[in-house]
């Protein structure tokens, strides 16, 4: 890739000082809007990313690139009722009119530049938020998302803590809390840790609990982890960069849930993460023991317990 424009240097942030107190009080906890410079980094400009995605496909990591047509697309479809693009070489140059919604997934392995802001973030972050995200970090990720204009993006939870850059056009950003269990149930939840990704439902008479963020270049909003959102794109092409990352803490929340998943198919009425610290632990213990000590993937990290314990009932059913 060719190198960018301008790039982070020690001792610079990519964040506006001014959030500090904010990011203190509100990290993984509520979302929060923040001012950011990456567009003056120069890394995100179309042409880049088009190169960038060639570059990514020519790899044969196909499973980074994924273009779906959103044209018709409404805040409780789902993922997988979408349909693929296929001519994906030139998805970049058709995204004016093609509603097309398309998420490139660990840019950093491709673009060392990348890797360096991502890297710059994450630092940027930990001293902003007063945590220790370094030692407990088990996963950090960027992802590029760029969309035609017009098109919204399925209401959706996700695990990771999450930063959502603005670099190009505009969007809507709407967040609902972790926390709202009318809003988002455990057995929900429960599903999701269980490999269902579209288990959130919609609900639409509980839509005035949300909030709406709006996004234009230099501005970001802050995801906490298991925060229901969707989003709708302006009437521009637009270019985001999401920072993710996975963290002990959050995984061991994950093990809880996976296990009440499955004490609930044994017929039982497990009780939530954070309702019993002895039942956590214990629960949290024994799920743990079908981590995989080496994860390399984002579904070794949060669903291998799951995983593991089900491959033998699908050997079984094979």
């Amino acid at each position: 890739m060719n190198a960018p424009l301008s790039s982070p240097t020690a001792g610079s942030s990519l964040f506006d000082a001014a959030d500090r107190e904010t990011f203190a009080a509100c990290f993984n906890k509520t979302s929060f809007l923040l001012k950011h410079s990456l567009p003056d980094t120069g890394l995100f400009t179309l042409p880049r990313i088009a190169e960038l995605a060639n570059a990514m496909l020519a790899s044969g990591r196909k499973d980074t690139v994924s273009a779906l047509h959103f044209k018709d697309a409404r805040l409780d479809s789902k993922f997988t009722s979408l349909a693929e693009e296929r001519q994906l070489t030139d998805i970049v140059e058709r995204l004016s009119n093609s509603g097309s919604w398309i998420k490139l997934t660990r840019v950093q392995d491709f673009d060392t530049s990348c890797a360096a802001v991502l890297n710059a973030m994450i630092d940027d972050i930990e001293s902003l938020s007063g945590v220790r995200i370094r030692q407990d970090l088990t996963w950090a990720t960027m992802t590029l998302f760029l969309a035609s204009p017009g098109i919204s993006t399925p209401y959706h939870i996700d695990h990771e803590s999450n930063f959502l850059f603005q670099v190009q056009g505009s969007k809507e950003v709407c967040l609902f809390s972790q926390d709202d269990r009318e809003l988002l149930p455990d057995r929900e939840i429960e599903r999701f840790y269980n490999g269902n990704a579209e288990a959130a439902r919609y609900r639409s008479e509980l839509q005035h609990r949300g909030t709406v963020f709006h996004l234009g270049p230099g501005l970001a909003v802050h995801h906490p982890p298991l925060a229901p959102h969707w989003v709708k794109n302006g009437q521009d092409i637009s270019v985001s960069v999401s920072v993710g990352f996975c963290l002990k803490p959050l995984e061991r929340r994950a093990r809880v849930y996976q296990a009440n998943f499955v004490l609930r198919q044994l017929g039982l009425r497990p009780r939530g993460p954070g309702l019993s610290r002895t039942g956590d632990r214990v629960k949290t213990g024994v799920m743990s023991i079908l981590e995989k000590r080496r994860p390399e993937t984002y579904q070794d990290v949060v669903f291998a317990p799951m995983s593991r314990l089900k491959a033998p009932f699908r050997l079984v059913r094979g």
